[in-house]
């Protein structure tokens, strides 16, 4: 999902809340006929009908049967402005399908013993530390892997914007306040690929990106796969390729290419792209346990070790069916992990702004599907893996998911999208604007600035001077709206010392204190 911290507290909040509201009732697949089997008509008939269906300007897809590459594809425009086509080796940002490719780096030093899945991270990083001693000896690839070292679900990825190396980033994770004990039950964590990435790299010799690049998108022939802001261009200028799809989003009532949110710190998490065809080469892979074009590039032992379910979850809001209560949930490294009548199936989705992604395989049919559409919030993705699923490994009578995965997509976009009312008796601050600018420091985020600009207060964080509006909400409360499609804003309580002077604030729960007027 979206890499900024207001959206992610605010999806952790959905979790907790009541039960989503009545869903509307709409039409099914056409041709509907589970187990019948899938081949490429009717995985492009699939394709086209949820394209229409979930109204995305592009997709693309990748189909691997049996362990053989059967269809790849793109449907649609990759730029509405343009109108330019998607096609197979149109590159997308992956988003946090890029886990999976971290996954498989570990898995690949692992098989040439440079690490172990579970060889404590200190014995590399010396000076590594987390807030909790314990967990910062102990924890290793798999925990970080898996959502199990302990960290707030969704919280960090502001890192990616603000301007600090991967080493001062590194020293500040041991101020993240743990929100569970180790390993004792999971909680999605951008920061925990963060630091495996900074593990395999330390194991590895090599920064991240190059490492992966070496251990998997050389050997498998990826050459449209590597960091989204070289290939796609980073805002201010072309990328390396060409034929890249845009993001799109609502903006008012109208579908239009929004900015990509890129991630400068964090790749590991989220932030590779690729193609149709490249994906179409790694799930191959995948589902060949191992081989590909009669080459072995990870063993069959690491392959296992990827797909092996480590740490129990509870389906959540945001898990579309066949994922449910009956179906299981777990992780393992890099994957989410369930199953459909008998079969176990790997999953990984992802999103940013004005993009989506998914990755499923299933071993046992040596079955795997890649799935990018450009389109933000789109359930696309996960309603055209449900349909090759069913029509593929389906039961004769069983329900079609398709009207029950697009209300689900419709009362999410809904909740997501809904702005929250200002309280009516909401209080004007107590005090000038002006008496609340100065600099403001945290062991965590470090320092930050607030400046009044135009008439209004804005922050200016970290050495990059993140840029984001401070409005007044209720009394000593702002709201923080950084960046992006998908942010929501942050509430921002505002301190006072005993004279009455502005002293300090609060962001997520970590005190920021006021050192310069």
């Amino acid at each position: 999902m979206k890499r900024l911290p207001g959206v992610r507290v605010f999806l952790l909040a959905l979790s907790l809340a009541a039960p989503l509201p009545p869903a509307v009732a709409v039409d099914g697949l056409p041709g509907f006929a589970p187990g019948t089997g899938v081949d490429a008509a009717a995985a492009r008939r699939i394709s086209r009908w949820a394209l229409a269906t979930y109204a995305v300007p592009g997709a693309a897809i990748a189909l691997v049967q049996d362990g053989r590459l059967t269809l790849v594809e793109g449907f649609g425009v990759r730029d509405l402005a343009s109108g330019a086509p998607t096609t197979a080796d149109t590159v997308f940002q992956l988003a946090s399908v890029s886990k999976t490719f971290t996954a498989a780096t570990v898995a690949a030093l692992v098989d040439r013993r440079k690490l172990g899945w579970e060889q404590p991270m200190v014995s590399l990083l010396p000076d590594f530390r987390l807030h909790d001693a314990y967990a910062g000896r102990w924890v290793n690839a798999r925990d970080l892997l898996t959502h199990r070292a302990g960290f707030p679900a969704f919280f960090g990825d502001l890192f990616d914007h603000l301007g600090y190396g991967d080493a001062d980033v590194l020293r500040r994770i041991r101020y993240v306040a743990p929100a569970t004990s180790f390993r004792d039950r999971p909680a999605y964590s951008n920061i925990g690929f963060f630091l495996a990435g900074e593990l395999a790299a330390k194991a590895g010799g090599q920064p991240f990106p190059e490492l992966t690049r070496s251990l998997l998108f050389e050997p498998l022939a990826m050459e449209r796969t590597g960091v989204a802001s070289t290939l796609i261009g980073d805002g201010s200028g072309p990328g390396a390729l060409a034929d890249v799809s845009r993001s799109h989003a609502l903006v008012g009532d109208r579908l239009q290419v929004v900015p990509p949110n890129l991630s400068a710190l964090f790749i590991a998490a989220g932030g590779f792209a690729s193609s149709a065809s490249d994906l179409g080469r790694f799930l191959t892979l995948l589902a060949r346990g191992g081989e590909i074009d009669g080459r072995r590039v990870l063993s069959e032992a690491a392959v296992k070790a990827m797909f092996e379910p480590v740490i129990a979850e509870e389906p959540g809001f945001a898990e579309f069916p066949p994922i449910d209560a009956d179906s299981g949930f777990d992780y393992s490294p890099g994957w989410g992990v369930y199953h459909y009548n008998g079969l176990k199936v790997l999953e990984k989705g992802g999103a940013l702004d004005g993009v989506r992604t998914l990755l499923l395989v299933v071993p046992q049919k040596r079955f795997a599907v890649a799935i990018l559409a450009n389109r933000n919030l789109t359930a696309l993705p996960e309603a055209l893996r449900a349909a090759l699923l069913q029509q593929a490994f389906g039961r004769p009578g069983e329900a079609d998911l398709q009207p029950g995965i697009r209300a689900q997509a419709q009362q999410l976009e809904g909740l997501l999208l809904a702005a929250e009312p200002r309280p009516a008796d909401a209080k004007p601050p107590a005090r000038p604007l002006a008496a609340y600018t100065g600099t403001y420091v945290n062991d965590l985020w470090g320092t930050w600035t607030v400046a009044e600009r135009n008439g209004s207060l804005e922050v200016l964080a970290g050495p990059a001077r993140y840029r984001a509006p401070l409005t007044p909400w209720n009394g000593e409360t702002f709201h923080l709206l950084w960046p992006g499609v998908l942010s929501a804003p942050v509430p921002v309580p505002f301190a006072s010392d005993g004279a009455g002077r502005v002293s300090g604030f609060d962001y997520l729960g970590y005190d920021f204190r006021r050192v310069a007027p």
